[in-house]
């Protein structure tokens, strides 16, 4: 062992095996280009996560009316 961490794949990625250094890539491609379910599963932890910090999510109401969402 190099002293690189590796990930084994269990379930569906059973046989897997990716290094610590290729990890990012790896997500990353699986998120943009994986099954429309990955797809649309990362769209909406990315835009959850990247709106979390400086921003406020408001929404419209039926009465035209904004209301504030934490």
């Amino acid at each position: 062992m190099n002293g690189q961490a590796e990930y084994y794949g269990i379930g569906p990625e059973q046989g897997t095996i990716v290094t610590e250094k290729d990890a990012y890539r790896y997500a990353l491609e699986r998120c943009l280009f994986g099954t429309m379910e990955e797809q649309a599963e990362f769209r909406e932890m990315l835009v959850e996560w990247f709106y979390s910090g400086n921003w406020i999510k408001k929404e419209e109401e039926q009465d035209g009316e904004r209301t504030q969402h934490l």
